[in-house]
């Protein structure tokens, strides 16, 4: 499953919402982070479960433990979440699948969601064309999920065109149309800079392989606590 935004819209943002999620859906997440800290992604998703503004974090860890104690106790069996920062560019999947047996063989996780944020800052095969390294990517991918019987969870970049439309499609896909191809889901994040100022936002379903595509739903974003739900 893709995610596809513009820099700056929230892709990283909705795969961190996926996580939370799928967590709170008693499945074992493995959250890979290729830009961003261990430390940053891990307090994004206490916010996102906790509902505790992301600057009252710091100041408010017993109400923190507190809450997630009392999401447990709600919630039933939670699932695992394991974060894990690689540096951008030098992970690969091969270099994934390695790790997900290392973490199945030395710590006992076996994850049912991994959530790559994002697909362009894996490593590629440089001598390749950009659009061929990110086709294959997605191929590698879609390999990987059926190998390890895991739900995939990525984002992509649009072109310069993604920023100027209103709904984002399968044209404004950057550098290569092929890595949509192997997809089962990919839906755009649409937002214009008055949706920005309301904590608004448009999904845009793109392509649904067992199910009807192409239709919008409205969303809201609570900024201050990163929560992503549907208007």
């Amino acid at each position: 499953a893709m995610v596809v935004a513009p820099p700056g819209v929230g892709k990283s943002l909705f795969l961190a919402n996926q996580a939370a999620r799928s967590v709170l859906d008693g499945k074992n997440v493995l959250y890979v982070s290729l830009e961003m800290s261990e430390d940053k992604v891990a307090q994004r998703l206490d916010s996102i479960f906790t509902r505790i503004k992301q600057v009252e974090l710091q100041h408010r860890v017993d109400t923190l433990e507190e809450r997630l104690g009392t999401i447990a106790n709600q919630v039933g069996k939670l699932g695992g979440l394991h974060i894990k920062e690689f540096p951008t560019k030098r992970q690969t999947v091969t270099g994934l699948r390695a790790y997900l047996n290392q973490l199945r063989n030395y710590k006992n996780f076996e994850p049912d969601v991994l959530i790559i944020d994002y697909l362009e800052l894996l490593g590629t095969d440089e001598s390749m064309p950009e659009y061929q390294a990110q086709e294959r990517l997605a191929q590698e991918l879609r390999g990987m999920s059926s190998e390890y019987n895991l739900l995939v969870w990525t984002a992509t970049q649009t072109n310069r065109e993604g920023k100027k439309v209103d709904i984002i499609t399968d044209s404004e896909l950057a550098d290569s149309y092929g890595k949509m191809r192997v997809c089962d889901l990919v839906f755009s994040v649409n937002q214009t800079e008055n949706e920005f100022d309301q904590g608004k936002a448009r999904l845009f379903l793109m392509k649904s392989r067992n199910g009807r595509a192409r239709f919008i739903i409205p969303a809201k974003i609570d900024y201050s606590r990163l929560v992503i739900s549907q208007e």
